[in-house]
């Protein structure tokens, strides 16, 4: 267990965010760490009138995050016509990949039904539903 540092109260380590306060365990990047950014690809999630927000994935071979309705994703897109586990966007061999998990096309990449795995690359634009998940850095 870890204690937060905002608030006081205990989470499990392997917790990114208090949810009692709902404050970030991960510290800060300062002068001279440049190199900690490297390991990590940032994506924004943008959903007009709901949210907007930055996320971060470990560049580390099998670090993902899932997208769907589901309150059991990483990314929730609260839309009720969309799948529940949509797609995975992962790291492997280096790159930032995206792939499909439904059997319904539901998401698009640069306008492009996605269907199976595909590499993205910095400012790839995936469309779920009415949401936009953007790659800033890889």
């Amino acid at each position: 267990m870890k204690t937060c540092n905002n608030c006081g109260s205990l989470s499990f380590e392997d917790m990114e965010q208090c949810f009692d306060c709902m404050s970030f365990f991960a510290e800060p990047l300062e002068q001279g760490q440049q190199g900690n950014q490297d390991s990590t690809a940032r994506l924004q999630v943008f959903l007009a009138g709901y949210f907007n927000y930055e996320l971060l994935l470990r560049k580390l071979d099998g670090c993902s995050l899932s997208v769907g309705a589901s309150s059991e994703n990483a990314i929730v897109i609260p839309e009720q016509q969309l799948a529940n586990h949509l797609l995975e966007v992962f790291y492997a061999h280096g790159q930032i990949w995206a792939e499909s998990t439904s059997s319904t096309s539901q998401a698009t990449v640069d306008k492009i039904p996605l269907c199976g795995t595909v590499r993205i690359q910095p400012g790839t634009k995936i469309a779920v539903g009415e949401a936009t998940i953007t790659l800033l850095e890889a």
